[in-house]
């Protein structure tokens, strides 16, 4: 309480004693929260797109604490190295996710971790640890005499 800086009173002390000074912060409304200001904000800071995307996070991430917790939501709290490890698991076998898409999903929950990190619901990063790379993708282009046949395909 010295070190936040916090006021300490008896109620306080006891409170914090016995467990019940904190109230649980659950992790899909501030998913939510988050995305409403990304949505606010679409066309002066951010684009459609990237609403989208943390849309689709949101909707992975609640699909994975289903999935793994078979729960509808998660206190923030619980989430540590293991969930980061069991959530990029769930994206590529579940989900069928690429490398680098489940690398993405993976990064837009870990803005919101920052979110949480930063407004001192949580006391450590369940990132610290972790580590995931975006993998060069070849791609191949068509060729003139197979984009014909594409296009033939479609008439």
């Amino acid at each position: 309480m010295i070190k936040n800086k916090t006021k300490a009173t008896a109620s306080i002390l006891k409170a914090k004693l016995q467990g019940t000074d904190q109230r649980a912060r659950m992790l899909v409304p501030i998913f939510q929260d988050h995305n409403k200001k990304i949505e606010t904000l679409v066309g002066q800071e951010f684009a459609i797109g990237t609403l989208e995307r943390y849309k689709t996070s949101l909707k992975h991430t609640i699909e994975f604490i289903q999935w793994k917790y078979s729960v509808s939501d998660i206190d923030i709290n619980d989430i540590d190295h293991s969930f980061i490890t069991e959530y990029e698991f769930f994206l590529r076998s579940v989900r069928k996710c690429a490398n680098n898409t489940a690398v993405k999903y993976i990064k837009n929950f870990k803005k919101i971790i920052k979110i949480c990190i930063s407004n001192g619901w949580l006391d450590q990063d369940p990132f610290a640890n972790y580590k995931a790379k975006i993998r060069e993708v070849e791609r191949k282009y068509l060729t003139q005499k197979k984009s014909r046949i594409s296009i033939l395909k479609y008439l």
